[in-house]
């Protein structure tokens, strides 16, 4: 009889993961290189969960490389690409708005 239950039985099925509907594309940022390192996140849409940290991985690491190239090009000149640089950021406080030491 134990035979006839155990075939009977249903093989157990993880649960289906849930759809999510995929999230709204970033806002542009002005910066087609980073608009672009952005996009990926696209990928996520249809991915089960254990694999968006591969991409969130990769969004990162583009844009860690993105902000190092931006810091090492000289203002007003090229990237690696001969794309134009962006310009720095200027501080958050003019020079006259420092606290003195």
């Amino acid at each position: 009889m134990s035979d006839e239950a155990a075939e009977a039985a249903p093989a157990a099925e993880p649960p289906p993961e849930p759809e999510f509907p995929a999230a709204p594309p970033p806002e542009p940022t002005g910066d087609p290189r980073v608009d672009a390192v952005l996009a990926r996140l696209g990928d996520l849409a249809g991915r089960p969960v254990p694999e968006h940290v591969a991409v969130f991985e990769d969004v990162h690491r583009s844009l860690q490389e993105l902000l190092i190239s931006a810091e090492s090009a000289p203002e007003g000149g090229t990237d690696d690409a001969g794309r134009p640089a962006p310009p720095r950021p200027r501080p958050a406080f003019p020079d006259a708005l420092r606290p003195r030491a």
